[in-house]
């Protein structure tokens, strides 16, 4: 799962926002990745944080979620191509 990738990357703001879009009951019950996660993102972000992310990715659309999902993909692979600072 794309949120849990970026959360071991430490790109926690759009993990959950990605999170957001993605977590439901179904979700949940098949991605047992999603939860912990999820967890880990409310720990570090701070609850009120997480849900504030969170709601923006549940209110984008599918284009516009694929669309940032895209975008933190890429900028994931310039810092890891990039290596260590």
């Amino acid at each position: 799962m794309l949120s849990a990738f970026l959360d071991r990357l430490r790109r926690f703001e759009a993990a959950a926002t990605i999170a957001g879009f993605s977590c439901d009951p179904v979700s949940l019950a098949s991605v047992p990745e999603l939860a912990a996660t999820i967890t880990h993102l409310r720990e570090v972000l701070g609850d009120q944080p997480y849900e504030s992310l969170a709601c923006n990715g549940e209110a984008m659309t599918t284009a516009a979620i694929v669309a940032y999902a895209y975008d933190q993909i890429d900028q994931a692979r310039a810092e890891l191509e990039a290596g260590p600072k």
